[in-house]
């Protein structure tokens, strides 16, 4: 499948220095998403031995969460050198535009606010179920197709946060094409078809949604 990106945006060196910043400015409810995973992780495997995966890795937020946690089998995946380079976390990182299979099997993996920015989404979700152990979960969150009422809410959601409405712009313009949305049903759906036995959507927000699903 082939799409144009018309936008300019990567995960260089720029974006990777200043990556904290702007998550937490432009995420809508950054911090309590990652609470939610390492929670999730908490009490569903207090043996802290489980493998773990963080897909779209970034600086190591997540994994530094999950070390501070008490996990040790710990592993991160990302496209972005620039991002490996500056992660909290040096150990288990992957540099890779394609799902590490090979690293498996996990029984819990994250994917916060990266498949929107993967071309073929659905092998890659496939690739994440075929790597989970029986039991398994996926703990996802991305940008969804919504409506312009709620895109504005969000665009007033990162002012009220400082971003300018020449930053909002530009933005915009850098990810289209880039970044692509898929309704949520799209996701349960897909989801449900690649065989996760169970699929429930546990968070939404400004047309941001999180679904655990479980295989």
């Amino acid at each position: 499948m082939d799409i144009t990106h018309t936008g300019t945006w990567s995960f260089d060196a720029g974006i990777a220095e200043k990556f904290d910043y702007i998550a937490r400015r432009e995420i809508p409810d950054y911090e309590h998403i990652l609470a939610l995973c390492i929670d999730f992780a908490r009490t569903n495997h207090p043996h802290y031995g489980a493998r773990i995966i963080d897909i779209g890795s970034a600086t190591g937020y997540t994994l530094e969460l999950l070390h501070n946690a008490g996990f040790t089998h710990i592993y991160g995946v990302d496209n972005s050198i620039h991002m490996i380079e500056r992660s909290r976390v040096q150990k288990n990182l992957i540099h890779s535009s394609v799902f590490p299979k090979e690293h498996g099997p996990f029984e819990l993996a994250f994917a916060n606010w990266t498949l929107h920015f993967i071309d073929e989404r659905e092998n890659y979700m496939r690739d994440i179920y075929d790597s989970l152990t029986n039991q398994g979960v996926l703990i996802l969150t991305d940008k969804m197709t919504s409506d312009s009422a709620t895109h504005e809410r969000y665009h007033e959601f990162k002012r009220q946060n400082g971003v300018t409405q020449e930053e909002i712009n530009r933005k915009a313009a850098a990810i289209e094409g880039v970044l692509t949305t898929k309704p949520v049903e799209w996701y349960v759906e897909t989801l449900q078809g690649i065989g996760f036995r169970q699929v429930d959507i546990v968070h939404t927000n400004l047309g941001f949604a999180t679904l655990i699903s479980r295989k």
